[in-house]
């Protein structure tokens, strides 16, 4: 048997002392091999990550077919089912495989069903895999979604992940097949869903250094809103303590709303919470902890409404459809927990939309500051920032011009992109750049999100020359129907008609935000409220959503 080696590393001669400027050419151009290096190293790996996979699948499928010499035919396992025998095959051939790459047979056996899924449902995936154009990481996220579909369905999943599975991240591609897999499931979400829910749990994991990772695995919209919850405490100490990190506020919070009865001990809570929470330094006289401290964080957070948004199409918000509503930052939720979440809702916010084409309201040059419907549109457009790889959802990133509006950019939609302040910093203060491009200009297939009039397909090119292509992978938050009549809108739903322009009447998505109140409109022009000098000089910046604090670096 032969393998593929990757060719050898450059030789980098060691960085001087000093980086004059005569030196700034000759260290961009090590940068530059060094990243080609990297490449070829990453399409090797995955080659043989492919090469690994086949011999899986291979192995998985001997196992069906050597059932025979695997299970024992004395004993109990002669009198086994047929079912059972197989199960033992499989199990007998997945230690086998756990031994040979000393890994558990847990993620042996989850290796195992991986490649067979990869065979049989995603052959494309598997192939690019196997040309090193993708990991093993992207390959595995296609074979989890695909795994319980018929090969049909299969390979639809696999047709609308294509286009992005050799650009993007792991996740994104994740996030990719699990839409598309609620697309073209035979079985109704909410059906799969009262499935899924009875494999809730808490998980804990021990770390190191006297730390462990508590985690849940919750229905989705309970996890988002207890997440909002702990994200909106968090920055109200952030308000009260600058050097308390975001992560380290929702820390707190979450110990404090599951042991706020005053069975927590106070040396628990990290030092540097302790200025804001006012929890007494560990050198004081031990005895119980005020009850101004933990107990207070909890009130804090309970006092806080958390917020999940979810968009839901009208007719299915009228009862005369059951077209599944979207959960910002997660995906398709089932028509009736839609309408239930709308029950709940405190405000509705309708998506203005040209009635034809779906594409959102835009101010051009009458104004900087983005309309709140023009800016619902571009969250549901983008769902998350825009730079390459970046998953920080929409909702916590800012709104920026791409175009600078002091160099004539418009406040349009094909004009507008998100991007989190990392990348917002970035952008203006690196040697990246970016800019808008046509679908068809960046090598677009027309089924990565884009439509005439929203735009959003941008070009990055990054400080060595190279170029990544992002394009928006959510819908237009457009609701078009063509074959049902529209019907009447319900008494107090009607929205007001912007001044100047004519109201649309195409039945838009309904934008529900449950159950906490609907933030108030930002003035015309408000700063960069992060305190970082470097950020608030950003040109062409909107301002970041509420709770939005200094850059995450």
């Amino acid at each position: 048997m032969t393998t593929q080696t990757a060719g050898p590393l450059p030789a980098l001669a060691p960085a001087p002392a000093d980086r004059p400027a005569v030196h700034a050419d000759v260290e961009m151009s090590r940068l530059d091999h060094l990243l080609d290096a990297l490449a070829e190293v990453q399409a090797a790996i995955g080659t043989l990550e492919g090469r690994r996979a086949v011999l899986l699948a291979e192995a998985a499928q001997l196992a069906e077919r050597a059932e025979a010499r695997l299970v024992d035919d004395g004993g109990t396992a002669a009198r086994a089912t047929s079912s059972r025998r197989q199960e033992l095959a499989r199990r007998a051939v997945v230690a086998e495989v756990a031994t040979v790459l000393h890994v558990g047979e847990h993620a042996a056996g989850t290796l195992c069903d991986h490649a067979d899924a990869l065979r049989a449902k995603a052959p494309r995936t598997l192939a690019l895999l196997s040309a090193g154009r993708c990991s093993w990481a992207h390959a595995a996220r296609v074979a989890r979604h695909v795994a319980d579909l018929d090969e049909g369905d299969a390979r639809r999943v696999e047709e609308s992940v294509a286009p992005v599975l050799t650009t993007s991240t792991p996740g994104q591609v994740d996030a990719r097949a699990r839409r598309a897999r609620e697309n073209v499931h035979p079985e109704p979400v909410e059906v799969r869903h009262a499935r899924a829910v009875e494999a809730r749990g808490v998980y804990l994991d021990d770390g190191r250094d006297g730390m462990a990772w508590l985690s849940a695995h919750l229905p989705a919209v309970v996890a988002h809103a207890a997440y909002d919850r702990l994200t909106s405490t968090a920055t109200g100490l952030r308000d009260q303590n600058g050097s308390l990190g975001r992560s380290q506020g929702m820390a707190d919070a979450l110990a404090a709303l599951l042991l706020d009865d005053g069975t927590l001990d106070r040396t628990c809570m990290p030092t540097s919470a302790r200025p804001a929470l006012n929890v007494p330094d560990v050198t004081e006289p031990p005895g119980p902890a005020p009850s101004s401290t933990i107990p207070a964080l909890a009130a804090l957070a309970r006092s806080i409404r958390p917020r999940v948004t979810v968009t839901v199409p009208v007719l299915t918000l009228l009862g005369a459809a059951d077209v599944p509503g979207e959960l910002d930052g997660y995906g398709p939720v089932g028509p009736e927990a839609a309408r239930e979440l709308a029950e709940l809702a405190p405000s509705l916010r309708r998506v203005l939309t040209h009635p034809e084409t779906g594409v959102p309201l835009s101010v051009g040059r009458e104004s900087y500051t983005v309309p709140s419907a023009l800016r619902a549109a571009l969250a549901r457009r983008d769902e998350t920032c825009r730079f390459p790889g970046c998953g920080v959802a929409a909702h916590r990133a800012d709104l920026d011009h791409t175009t600078d509006w002091a160099a004539g950019g418009t406040t349009s939609a094909d004009n507008l992109a998100h991007l989190c302040r990392r990348h917002h910093v970035l952008k203006h203060q690196t040697g990246w750049s970016v800019r808008r491009v046509a679908p068809d200009e960046a090598g677009g297939d027309g089924a990565t999100g884009d439509r005439p009039g929203l735009g959003g397909t941008l070009e990055w090119t990054s400080p060595t020359g190279r170029r990544h292509v992002t394009r928006p992978d959510g819908r237009p938050p457009a609701s078009i129907h063509r074959s049902v009549p529209e019907p009447p809108v319900p008494p107090g739903l009607e929205p007001p008609a912007p001044p100047d322009v004519e109201p649309l009447t195409s039945p838009g998505p309904q934008r529900l935000a449950s159950p906490g109140p609907e933030p108030p409109a930002p003035p015309d022009v408000e700063p960069l409220t992060s305190p970082d000098p470097e950020a608030s000089a950003l040109p062409g910046a909107t301002p970041p959503p509420h709770g939005f604090g200094e850059p995450p670096f």
